[in-house]
């Protein structure tokens, strides 16, 4: 994908694949620096909760990560949950 900022064009490789358990600790950190000004603003930051809590739900099977020239850009999971996933 490309796109110009000014007169730069700027060229990334994006692609997605499955998540490995290896990748907890940098998704933990990208939902980290993602959450805090929302989980701020309603007064519910907790450095160690924000961490911890992704840390205990995270399941490699149903989770996709995103990259940009082969450097973490986001995540994604879609879980089974009863009659839907979620």
């Amino acid at each position: 994908m490309e796109w110009a900022r000014g007169s730069l064009l700027i060229m990334v490789e994006w692609g997605m694949r499955a998540a490995t358990a290896s990748d907890v600790e940098a998704v933990v950190e990208l939902r980290a620096v993602v959450m805090r000004p929302d989980l701020e603003r309603l007064g519910r930051y907790d450095e160690h909760r924000v961490r911890q809590r992704l840390r205990d739900g995270f399941g490699a099977a149903h989770t996709w990560v995103i990259e940009g020239d082969g450097v973490l850009a986001g995540c994604g999971a879609l879980r089974p949950g009863g009659d839907a996933p979620w």
